[in-house]
């Protein structure tokens, strides 16, 4: 895995800090599934962590980004997707029980955070996620 993937992860869970910062983890709703409440904090903080690569590169934290190091931090994302965890475990995927995300949300959610403007391009609680 390359630097950026891991680099993703950790970006990932300082999302989590912001969002106990901010009051998200409080207000958000604990429902499963494609559109639950845990799914689209999951989502925020994939955004985030996409938000993190934008400044990372924007102030030289990061440089010399290669579409591989984008790849794999893609990769990444869509690895810890509930419908791939799934599979691999039960052999079925389940959406209803999801906690987490889709492969394809999660990897979608990144890259909105690294195309975006700023937080509010993490808002994972107004419309379908």
């Amino acid at each position: 895995t390359g630097d950026l993937a891991a680099q993703y992860i950790v970006a990932h869970e300082y999302g989590h800090h912001v969002q106990d910062l901010t009051g998200a983890l409080r207000s958000a709703d604990r429902d499963t599934g494609p559109q639950g409440g845990q799914v689209r904090l999951e989502l925020q903080a994939d955004c985030y962590a996409g938000l993190w690569v934008r400044n990372a590169l924007a102030t030289g934290y990061v440089e010399d980004l290669t579409r591989q190091d984008v790849a794999d931090a893609l990769d990444a994302a869509a690895a810890v997707g509930d419908d791939r965890i799934q599979e691999k475990v039960q052999g079925r995927v389940t959406p209803e029980s999801w906690t987490h995300g889709s492969a394809e949300q999660r990897r979608s959610w990144f890259v909105r955070g690294i195309e975006g403007s700023g937080p509010r391009s993490c808002d994972t609680f107004s419309g379908r996620v």
